[in-house]
């Protein structure tokens, strides 16, 4: 993620936390900080696990 990004995306964070950012501020925090959770992950990759669908088991 570019420097100048985490830079606000640090200021943002700070506004929020004080209760002094407002609503596009709150929503530049949103997408800078999706950004950042999503940085260097490889979008085309699921990580999902799936489960066969074999007959349910109770605890009873």
């Amino acid at each position: 993620m570019d420097p100048s990004k985490l830079v606000r995306l640090s200021c943002l964070f700070e506004k929020a936390v004080a209760n002094n950012a407002k609503l596009l501020e709150k929503r530049e925090l949103d997408e800078l900080y999706n950004e950042f959770i999503n940085d260097g992950r490889d979008n085309k990759a699921n990580n999902m696990v799936i489960f066969p669908c074999t007959g349910r088991r109770t605890a009873g």
